[in-house]
């Protein structure tokens, strides 16, 4: 997993993202970044949780975003975040 804008897109662009997690009260611009950037790699990404949360499951104070790189950790996460959004569908934000 990495964090990072700069990252997150390397990893991106690289092949390495299986998942991209981006907060729900991230920046506008980076948020726009993120989503623009997985799209044309098509990678999944979806919007979700809030700075403090995130950075508190990965050990930072903050995190705006992260990239998963680990297939079967990307998988079961969309399956997890699926349901906590109230079925077992992986919803993803395809727009801001």
């Amino acid at each position: 997993m990495v964090d990072g804008q700069d990252r997150i897109i390397s990893a991106i662009t690289r092949g390495d993202a299986k998942l991209v997690i981006v907060t729900t009260d991230a920046g506008a611009n980076g948020r726009k970044k993120l989503f623009d950037k997985s799209s044309f790699y098509g990678v999944p990404v979806v919007n979700f949780g809030t700075k403090l949360a995130l950075g508190n499951s990965i050990g930072r104070r903050e995190a705006a975003a992260v990239a998963v790189l680990e297939e079967g950790f990307a998988t079961k996460l969309q399956s997890r975040i699926g349901e906590t959004r109230g079925g077992g569908a992986f919803d993803e934000d395809s727009s801001l």
